[in-house]
């Protein structure tokens, strides 16, 4: 079981979706999950989270939903989560490469 989750909510943002997955690649800190929630796209968001789950180095979980609302998605990978640590990056955020660490010092 890992020890922290980054959760994002996403609707159609295939585009920007990479700002955070190479960000968490590049984490110094690896005990890490990535729950994807999408909220309905409609573009290859899809498409897009499996080619990062097929190289990722970390666990990717992704859960399509109806649209719903960025609150339910929230509540949704809030009931998923069964880590110590849950942070939300939103679908166009990124990370310094030692925040999980400074975050969890």
């Amino acid at each position: 079981m890992c020890r922290v989750t980054v959760f994002t909510p996403t609707y159609n943002r295939a585009n920007t979706l990479h700002r955070v997955y190479e960000s968490l690649e590049k984490q110094t800190y690896r005990d890490f999950q990535w729950i994807i929630i999408d909220d309905g796209s409609t573009d290859m968001t899809n498409e897009v989270v499996e080619a990062f789950s097929k190289e990722a180095t970390f666990p990717v979980i992704y859960q399509f939903q109806v649209n719903s609302g960025k609150h339910v998605a929230v509540n949704r990978a809030v009931r998923m989560c069964n880590t110590d640590f849950f942070i939300i990056a939103d679908s166009d955020d990124s990370f310094k490469p030692e925040s999980l660490e400074v975050f969890l010092s």
